[in-house]
């Protein structure tokens, strides 16, 4: 479990989307976070998980962001060949891209 250093948010959506079966719910980690948006369509809300992921990135070196996300999360992914520090931040650009997609809509909606 989540040992408090990251918000409630991020520990579910890793833990909850990144799990053991996540190959039964999308091909690929890109997929996964596509069904994460859709469940959760608020540009302000992906932005800031994109910045805590952002955080978290920063704040630990690889050797520790790994053993973090493994054991305290229970994220069962590897990112090979990437770094899970890479990956982190190809799911934060993801949900980032996300967010301006969906303030376009809306915006486009008035």
């Amino acid at each position: 479990m989540n040992d408090g250093s990251i918000s409630r948010d991020l520990d579910q959506f890793l833990g909850a989307y990144f799990h053991q079966d996540w190959d039964l719910e999308a091909e690929d980690w890109e997929g996964v976070v596509d069904s994460y948006v859709k469940a959760r369509p608020v540009a302000r809300a992906l932005c800031n998980l994109a910045q805590e992921i952002d955080n978290l990135r920063q704040a630990r070196a690889e050797p520790d962001l790994e053993q973090f996300l493994v054991n305290s999360v229970g994220v069962d992914y590897l990112p090979d060949p990437l770094t899970y520090t890479e990956w982190l931040g190809q799911i934060a650009d993801r949900l980032r891209t996300h967010a301006a997609m969906i303030d376009e809509r809306t915006a486009s909606e008035r």
